[in-house]
């Protein structure tokens, strides 16, 4: 885990650029009504920013180590759950047709990301491990599925047609600001610094 840490502003960095090609992927779809992979983009570029999300976590086991599990727990759901949708996006693309249960276990997705990225932005502000703008900047992520979650529930999924390229968009360049927040700060501030919160 220590040494994905110090890949999580690589991964964040990747999902982003992955995350860009989804947006112009959900524009194809939604505003020039063009059949695009997005599924494909979409599950490999969230992978990999759980992956750094996961990484984060390390940093936060000496200052919050229940919640930073808790944390953990849900960037390795939301790694294999759009992992999941990669293989599912791959097999629709070659014409396999996945069974329907498939389909409805993705829609955790939206919760292992809301809950996810909450759990350690909170985790992150309460302990000053990581830069404080790293810590509101990983409630975007949870912000724009809640969003999204909700116009879905209520207008459907391409309705209005640029929604969907308007929050793809916000998704991926709010990886690529975590990647770069996490320029400057290899590692989290030593742990003498703030007292360990064992009741978290």
């Amino acid at each position: 885990m220590k040494s994905l840490e110090r890949w999580s502003r690589t991964l964040f960095l990747l999902g982003g650029v992955v995350l860009v090609a989804y947006a112009v992927s959900l524009a194809a779809i939604g505003l020039m009504d063009m059949s695009s992979p997005r599924t494909i983009f979409g599950g490999a570029g969230f992978t990999l920013a759980f992956l750094g999300l996961f990484g984060l976590c390390s940093g936060l086991t000496d200052r919050s180590p229940q919640l930073a599990h808790a944390g953990s727990i849900f960037a390795v759901l939301g790694a294999l759950g759009f992992t999941l949708a990669f293989v599912l996006g791959i097999a629709e693309f070659v014409g396999i047709t996945s069974p329907a249960w498939v389909k409805v276990a993705l829609l955790l997705n939206n919760v292992w990301t809301i809950l996810g990225f909450l759990l350690v932005g909170i985790t992150s502000l309460r302990t000053d491990a990581y830069p404080r703008s790293l810590g509101v900047l990983l409630f975007v992520p949870a912000v724009l599925f809640a969003a999204n979650t909700t116009r879905i529930a209520f207008l459907g999924l391409w309705t209005p047609s640029w929604a969907p390229f308007l929050l793809g968009s916000l998704q991926a360049m709010t990886m690529l600001a975590i990647g770069y927040s996490l320029h400057d700060q290899s590692t989290p501030t030593e742990p003498a610094e703030r007292p360990i919160d064992r009741t978290a």
